[in-house]
């Protein structure tokens, strides 16, 4: 069984809705800013890393004179949030993610990581540029 089959296993126990893909777990919450907030839970490919990551905007899209203001923000947001990263990946994508190398996680481990990441992109919500 990998990884990504023992997540959605915790997540079938714990009646959370989700598609999957191959390796990836998709689920949309509906939360006071969001009407269909992506969650996405994958595996590294040595299995040995599971990250749980709301993808959002490409952080070129903020006007050019809010983005250093937004970045500043979110460093101190992910200093502030317990477990959660707020991230500009390689292809300046800004996300929000949690990231763990306990594989043998448990059903409240997980929803614990997930409840993070959907708070956390309620902040990111609240410092995002208008």
């Amino acid at each position: 069984m990998t990884i990504v089959d023992h997540i959605a296993s915790l997540l079938d126990e714990s009646e959370i809705k989700y598609e999957r893909e191959n390796n990836i777990l998709m689920m949309k919450w509906k939360t006071e800013h969001f009407d269909e907030l992506k969650i996405k839970i994958f595996a590294s490919t040595d299995e040995s890393w599971v990250y749980i990551v709301a993808p959002f905007t490409n952080f070129y899209e903020v006007e050019e004179t809010k983005r250093m203001q937004l970045a500043y923000e979110m460093l101190k947001e992910s200093w502030k949030t317990n477990g959660v990263k707020f991230a500009i990946d390689e292809k300046d994508d800004i996300s929000v993610r949690a990231e763990t190398n306990d594989t043998d996680l448990t059903g409240e481990e997980i929803k614990t990581l997930v409840s993070h990441v959907v708070l956390s992109c309620e902040t990111l919500w609240g410092i995002y540029p208008e």
